[in-house]
């Protein structure tokens, strides 16, 4: 009563005594305690000598307890509906669901926290809610990358400074290839590693460097060999974008707000990125965030929820990384939060809603990426081969046109005595 008067001083005595108990009593100090039951819309009378508090919640007399949720939200989120039967049936209710914000709303699931003056009016609730990035999947790589994939940066390093340091000391110290050109001394180290010498050489200095060398180009061009086999036997994919760090230097999202209080590298709008990720507000897991948004795009430009959802599926992914994960909460009137308190600690300490969700029917949806084996060679998967042979083709053309060039310009110069 005290705290009645005290939010609303000007409220009437009636809707006070409603909220309260009513103490009658006269000059012979009889007393009686009168209550009035909201629910039933009765007044009930209470025992003086055995004072006992009423519980007006045991029996609602068929009372409407609305809830507040847009219609594409129910009919993913179901799990909403059957609490509020079921507290329905429990305290003999009446559960309707209404898109309409009206007086008579009673429970409202909440999508966010950003609101101000309502934690004393929440209830926490199963289930969560969470800001998440979502980038694209990881694409296939070229079939040219097996050249290079193989062997690691430092691999292939150290492999051009072993070839560049024999190239010098042959070049100063090599009998034979000592005489020739450095760019020739290279492209010779490399055709030693590619198919083994083409030259006789000379000297007990050259012939030892160059048969170690050999040596260990077995053993290097021969994994080499095995990996880019195995690399060919399936498709590989780019690494997929997790981490935050990942997240700020490969993603490129909307020039928005949201984008702005994440402080998230953003591209010029009516530009449309290669990598482009955006952020999503999820519920509980990915598939029922999906599931949600497909019916939000439904019948709209001629895009299906069937067309959305297999496209957002087998292109765009969530990330490892979420913002702002929080429990899912009701915001219920002052009347009935203990009734809801009540079953929701019930629900959450059974187990209830994690059993209603895996034995309920959905869609099974497994993302599978495409190997090698699956399909059929194409001509597009062997184009490697028709480029090396062009290109070396192409290159012995060359090197024979300069060559003769290059002599015919030698035996015509005079010989000076």
């Amino acid at each position: 009563m005290h705290n009645t008067f005290k939010k609303n001083p000007n409220a009437s005595l009636a809707q006070v005594f409603r909220r309260g108990y009513e103490v009658v009593y006269d000059l012979n100090n009889t007393i009686e305690i009168f209550h009035w039951n909201r629910f039933s819309k009765q007044i009930i009378s209470i025992d003086p000598h055995n004072i006992v508090v009423p519980d007006d919640t045991r029996d609602l007399y068929g009372f409407k307890i609305e809830m507040l949720q847009m219609e594409h939200y129910t009919r993913v989120m179901t799990f909403d509906r059957y609490f509020l039967e079921q507290i329905a049936i429990k305290r003999n209710a009446t559960a309707v669901l209404t898109e309409k914000f009206t007086n008579g709303v009673t429970i409202i699931p909440l999508l966010n926290l950003a609101y101000d003056n309502i934690h004393q009016l929440l209830v926490p609730a199963v289930g969560t809610f969470f800001w998440v990035v979502v980038v694209p999947r990881a694409k296939p790589k070229s079939i040219v990358s097996i050249l290079i994939d193989p062997f690691d940066t430092y691999v292939w390093i150290t492999f051009f400074f072993l070839v560049l340091t024999m190239a010098i000391t042959l070049s100063l110290f090599g009998k034979i290839l000592g005489k020739r050109h450095f760019v020739e001394i290279v492209l010779e180290l490399i055709m030693i590693s590619l198919a083994g010498p083409s030259r006789a050489y000379g000297g007990s200095f050259e012939n030892r460097i160059i048969t170690i060398f050999c040596v260990m180009g077995i053993v290097l061009i021969s994994s080499y060999q095995s990996l880019i086999i195995s690399f060919m036997s399936y498709v590989r994919y780019h690494p997929e974008i997790n981490t935050m760090a990942e997240i700020e230097e490969q993603c490129l999202f909307n020039d928005d707000k949201y984008a702005k209080i994440f402080n998230l590298k953003t591209f010029p709008n009516g530009t449309l990125p290669e990598t482009l990720c955006s952020l999503c507000l999820g519920r509980d897991n990915e598939q029922r965030t999906i599931m949600i948004s497909a019916l939000l795009f439904e019948d709209r430009h001629e895009f299906s929820k069937e067309d959305f959802t297999v496209y957002r599926y087998e292109n765009f992914r969530f990330s490892k990384v979420k913002f702002f994960e929080y429990q899912h909460c009701y915001m219920v009137e002052d009347h009935l939060r203990g009734v809801f308190a009540f079953y929701m600690q019930a629900i959450i300490e059974s187990g209830i809603y994690e059993y209603y969700y895996n034995n309920k029917s959905q869609p099974n949806w497994e993302y599978d990426q495409d190997t090698f084996v699956d399909r059929v060679v194409k001509i597009s998967d062997l184009l490697l081969l028709w480029y090396a042979y062009l290109c070396g083709a192409l290159l012995s053309v060359i090197c024979f046109v300069m060559e003769t060039v290059v002599h015919n310009e030698i035996e015509g110069q005079p010989v000076l005595h």
